[in-house]
């Protein structure tokens, strides 16, 4: 951006001071300086994911963070993202604030052993490209479980950023990407996805947010099928079943992946 194109701009943002807040400006400005959130950061390794955040931001005109505000049943999608971050060619530092104390370290990794047929499908998964870390990249994943409450949320984060950028940790030779965070209640999320008020993590994962998160549908049986039917072709269905895979939709796109 030139100097006139700047002059330009600071004119436009500072006139628009009585009709927005000031973090609506700084969104506003982080837009104009950078010629769009087509860059947004922190930088997503996943393209389609990363697709659908730079179009949503585009659309709302809005910039990170959060770079994702999820909803429904986020935590495989978590464990999907965190687990690529940390794992090579990337590896990257996260922390992870979770203040519904439901996150599970070990889903971010794959598993070689069968699942059992009584656990919840999340919470295995076998060898593939959708869960590559390996036990010893956990090292450099940092968990913070604060009480739930926006002021307790939010303190943790701080604390974790100091922690990243000034503490004695053992990822000092690892980049930091960012903070998720859990159960920041509303107000998390940014445009659609929430009044952008409350605790802005990098990602943000609550009750309301703009990317949401759901099991693939499964088609029901056939219209007219027996009870004998339905019972033959039971084995068939449910390999069906355990093969589905989730997704995250929104109005930028949907994302999918599977657990096997």
């Amino acid at each position: 951006m030139d100097v006139a194109a700047a002059k330009h701009v600071g004119a436009r943002l500072l006139g628009e001071i009585e009709e927005g807040s000031l973090e609506e400006l700084l969104d506003a400005l982080r837009i104009n300086l950078t010629g769009g959130p087509s860059n947004i950061r922190p930088h997503i390794p996943i393209p389609a994911l990363a697709g659908i955040a730079s179009r949503y931001h585009n659309a709302v005109k809005s910039a990170p963070p959060p770079v994702l505000s999820v909803s429904g049943r986020y935590l495989p999608l978590l464990y999907h993202l965190i687990s690529t971050l940390i794992a090579e060619p990337h590896n990257y530092a996260v922390v992870v604030v979770d203040a519904e104390s439901r996150f599970d370290v070990t889903c971010l990794v794959a598993s070689s052993a069968p699942p059992s047929p009584n656990s919840p499908p999340h919470l295995h998964h076998s060898s593939n490209n959708n869960y590559p870390a390996k036990p010893s990249d956990l090292r450099h994943l940092y968990v913070y479980r604060p009480p739930r409450g926006q002021d307790q949320v939010r303190a943790a984060v701080e604390a974790a950023r100091e922690w990243m950028v000034y503490g004695a940790h053992g990822s000092r030779a690892r980049e930091w990407w960012g903070t998720v965070v859990i159960g920041a209640g509303a107000g998390a999320g940014a445009g659609a996805g929430g009044s952008g008020s409350g605790v802005k993590g990098d990602v943000n994962a609550s009750w309301k947010g703009w990317l949401r998160v759901e099991r693939e549908e499964v088609a029901g049986f056939a219209a007219g099928a027996s009870v004998e039917e339905a019972l033959r072709d039971r084995d068939k269905r449910q390999e069906v079943v355990d093969g589905t895979g989730w997704v995250a939709s929104s109005r930028a796109g949907r994302y999918v992946w599977k657990d096997v």
